[in-house]
């Protein structure tokens, strides 16, 4: 009874799902374990991902974000590791970023009910073109720090990108059945272009022999938030041991995609597009607009090797292998929403494919020039 009495004053009607209000009422289960009120009004997450996510804000008016961590969807491991995280950041302060702190949990149900987190994300600032000048340090000192911290207890990440199994063996069919036209003709692609399929193998077998150092294993712009200067981590779903170069190359990744997308655009005071694109105008287009981020990307890693504690020659290369999965990774992401990818998006992947398969190539042109010592 209660439940229907606080669903029906959501001001959200989208909110008012039957998955919004059974988190709703487990949310409050756990609040009441932990002096909290219980949840009056339920708005959706700003960004929709592969969990159930929910702003709750409780009869005391306190706002709180709500997490329903999907098996199916992120993996039986994903609760477990954001529950370590937490206990990481408790144990560690000194390393952990700055994270909206774990109120409760319900392990049950696959429950987590955090601090709500203002702010906004560094993803939606770029678009703005409001991006803090101070980001690329910060990023790069906050993993340093973080990739120092203590490894006692932690289990190895198995982060699922890159999925070899899927590229050299099969899709499983319960997977292929859901998958659109897109998906079908970019995986047929990928799953024939041997040496994308080896290069991805490669880089697997080199992160498992470089899982000594805390990592969050799945680092993208949308998961740091800024708010009054404070610059915050979300989302430890894949957190635990692994190599540090996943989460260098795969934030590097993140400004190298969002160049290459915005060659269709004048954003950062560049002439407009031409109408239409030849091979040559898009591949000259594309490197200028690479050329341009590069400097923030070079000011991130110069920041991590001057922060970092510990010595590792191979890491740049790494965390290139690292970056060109991930443009590669992005386009599988897109692929689902729509009928048919866009060739930027395919321009992209190309670019991610070369930085994958000759890593040390690219090394120098990114900034990767220094290593931690």
């Amino acid at each position: 009874m209660e439940t229907l009495m606080m669903t029906a004053t959501a001001p959200h009607p989208q909110s008012t799902t039957p998955a919004a209000r059974h988190a709703a009422g487990l949310a409050t289960t756990v609040l009441a374990g932990h002096g909290r009120e219980a949840v009056a009004d339920i708005a959706p997450a700003a960004f929709a991902g592969r969990n159930g996510t929910w702003n709750m804000r409780l009869r005391s008016g306190e706002k709180v974000f709500v997490k329903h961590i999907s098996a199916q969807a992120s993996g039986p491991m994903s609760f477990g590791r954001s529950v370590a995280f937490a206990a990481f950041a408790e144990h560690s302060p000194e390393c952990a970023p700055a994270t909206p702190q774990l109120i409760g949990s319900d392990a049950k149900n696959g429950l987590l009910v955090f601090e709500h987190c203002p702010g906004t994300s560094p993803a939606q600032l770029l678009v703005e073109e409001s991006m803090p000048d101070t980001f690329p340090e910060e990023a790069g000192a906050l993993l340093a720090r973080l990739h120092a911290g203590p490894t006692f207890g932690l289990e190895r990440s198995a982060p699922p990108s890159p999925p070899v199994e899927m590229l050299a063996v099969g899709i499983p069919h319960t997977r292929y059945l859901e998958f659109t036209v897109a998906e079908m003709a970019l995986w047929a692609e990928l799953q024939n272009d041997r040496e994308l399929v080896a290069a991805a193998g490669r880089l697997r077998a080199s992160e498992r022999k470089h899982q000594e150092r805390p990592i969050h294993g799945d680092l993208r712009l949308d998961q740091f938030h800024l708010h009054n200067g404070s610059l915050c981590v979300l989302d430890w779903e894949e957190f635990g041991l692994g190599d540090p170069a996943r989460d260098l190359g795969m934030l590097a990744g993140e400004w190298i995609y969002r160049a290459v997308l915005d060659t269709v655009t004048t954003r950062g005071g560049a002439s407009a597009p031409p109408a239409r694109f030849d091979d040559e105008s898009a591949s000259a287009r594309i490197a200028e607009r690479m050329a341009a981020i590069v400097p923030s990307i070079r000011r991130m890693w110069t920041s991590y090797a001057d922060h970092a504690n510990y010595e590792d020659p191979d890491l740049p290369v790494r965390a290139t292998a690292h970056l060109g999965w991930h443009l590669v990774d992005r386009t599988i992401t897109r692929a689902p929403m729509v009928s048919r990818l866009p060739g930027i998006e395919r321009a992209a992947a190309g670019v991610g494919r070369e930085a994958l398969l000759s890593p040390g190539h690219y090394v120098s042109a990114l900034g990767f020039e220094r290593t931690p010592r």
